[in-house]
């Protein structure tokens, strides 16, 4: 069983590897604290649960579950929990040497909580649980993968506000469904049932990337009418069933095979709310998650 719980009572050392960028998860214990610490490096919190504040140099920065918290390299913080809410975390650690690579960038941060900032929030949390797999399943690529990440933080972290949230199609929506071709730089021909092939071929392994319908037909290049039909045709289901089937799916191998908390299985799979993965696992799966992990454990008879 790959053992990554473990309440701290202590805040943890974090040691960055060679590239520059490193996710952590952190659970206190109810007698968590933290000795005033400086470090060299720009620290994307998010806050899974939990309530609690930074103290950041003289300044204090009160947060709770679903906030995310930017720490500048080079200032003195600690976090301090709330009696009897004590938190469990994510967060990314970015080195000063990356950030350097854009001049003046570490200098123009200060201590940020965007609790006011929903779609923001959820971006940035995104992007963390995609960093979580990355550090744990992409042996090969996981340098250059973590590093353009942590830069998409960077950019989601210097958007400015906005409340446009409609996707914008690459193709027009009464587009017809057939005979729909795609002629590639190369000149080779792609069906539409081609291209929706290869991104479910795709998406078992960047699920948690995928955000909506209309997201997945403006990557394909497809109007959202014709990518449903041929998603449909390609998996014998609707795009959301299917994305919520790999989520569940990797739920499961967590609970089996980690002792993490259910709190993290359900952020690591794709779900912003606890509620949700609840209803959803019991459904697919017949049992709750915590049933779901004690009968996967039971020695076969």
């Amino acid at each position: 069983m790959n053992s990554r719980f473990q309440e701290v009572r202590l805040a943890l050392q974090e040691e960055l590897p060679p590239w520059g960028v490193l996710v952590f998860e952190s659970h206190h214990a109810s007698e968590f604290q933290m000795p005033w610490r400086t470090h060299a490096f720009a620290k994307i919190v998010y806050v899974l649960e939990g309530a609690g504040s930074f103290d950041i140099e003289k300044n204090v920065i009160d947060f709770s579950s679903g906030d995310v918290i930017l720490i500048p390299p080079g200032v003195r913080n600690r976090i301090r929990d709330c009696e009897g809410q004590p938190v469990s975390l994510y967060a990314a650690c970015v080195a000063e040497y990356v950030i350097d690579c854009v001049p003046g960038l570490g200098k123009r941060m200060r201590p940020t909580n965007w609790s006011d900032e929903p779609r923001r929030t959820l971006a940035i949390a995104s992007v963390l649980r995609r960093m979580v797999w990355t550090q744990d399943h992409r042996q090969a690529a996981r340098s250059f993968e973590m590093l353009a990440d942590a830069w998409r933080l960077f950019g989601l972290i210097a958007e400015e506000p906005s409340n446009d949230s409609s996707p914008r199609s690459l193709r027009d929506s009464s587009r017809e469904i057939l005979p729909d071709r795609e002629i590639n730089s190369d000149g080779e021909i792609h069906s539409d049932r081609e291209i929706v092939e290869q991104y479910v071929e795709e998406l078992n392994t960047s699920f948690l990337d995928a955000r909506s319908i209309d997201q997945a037909a403006e990557t394909c290049g497809l109007s959202r009418r014709a990518f449903t039909h041929w998603f449909r045709e390609v998996t014998g289901t609707s795009w959301l069933a299917h994305v919520r089937q790999l989520a569940i799916d990797h739920a499961s191998v967590l609970l089996r095979d980690s002792d993490l908390p259910i709190v993290s299985v359900a952020f690591e799979a794709g779900f912003a709310d606890l509620s949700t993965f609840y209803r959803q696992f019991s459904k697919r799966v017949g049992l709750s998650p915590a049933a779901y992990r004690d009968q996967s454990r039971k020695p076969n008879c």
